[in-house]
């Protein structure tokens, strides 16, 4: 789009194991922070707070994962033009407007965990096992990073056969990432129980 800036292409260093986002929350605490946690009554609160705000910060950072690829295939797909490779610039177009919903659902979405309402009763033992379902989001967000190279790689070299199976490769991670969000999101409406 004319006059929007694109993020940052995405970066060639090797993918980093995802870092448990409580922890970083936690160190991030003040003393005001731990003065409440210490309060009888204000401290599940205080809790709730933090995982919320540890929420957010993952969904931000796998929606600027997905912003990356979509910067790195729009650049593919101008090369692909310039290069006169039509035959997946449709595959492709599809792709883009999946992930430019992706990431947007990503970035938007509730923020979870938490409520409030003090008949809502958190259960520690749910909270691991949603962890679960975050690693598995900010792997396949990874793994969807590690199929634009393919994609370039072949457009820059005009090779059809493997620009074809690199773009279904990453129309197939695609659908593994929105399928990993839609199950955390579910995970994440289940966290609270009455």
């Amino acid at each position: 789009m004319a006059g929007s800036s694109s993020p940052k292409a995405p970066s060639t260093a090797p993918a980093q194991p995802p870092v448990d986002i409580r922890q970083t929350v936690q160190q991030d605490q003040g003393v005001l922070k731990r003065l409440q946690l210490m309060v009888p009554g204000f401290r599940g609160y205080r809790q709730m707070e933090d995982i919320r705000a540890a929420d957010s910060q993952l969904r931000i950072q796998v929606a600027n994962q997905v912003d990356r690829v979509l910067s790195s295939l729009q650049d593919t797909r101008a090369t692909m033009s310039r290069m006169n490779q039509y035959a997946g610039l449709t595959d492709l177009a599809t792709i883009l407007s999946d992930l430019q919903v992706l990431a947007g659902r990503i970035r938007h979405a509730e923020q979870g965990y938490s409520g409030i309402s003090a008949n809502i009763r958190f259960q520690q033992s749910r909270l691991d096992q949603l962890y679960e379902y975050d690693y598995g989001f900010v792997q396949a967000s990874d793994q969807l990073a590690a199929l634009a190279p393919p994609i370039q790689a072949a457009a820059a070299s005009g090779d059809q056969e493997a620009l074809r199976t690199s773009i279904q490769n990453l129309r197939g991670q695609v659908q593994v990432l929105q399928n990993a969000f839609s199950q955390r999101i579910r995970a994440v409406e289940g966290i609270m129980v009455q």
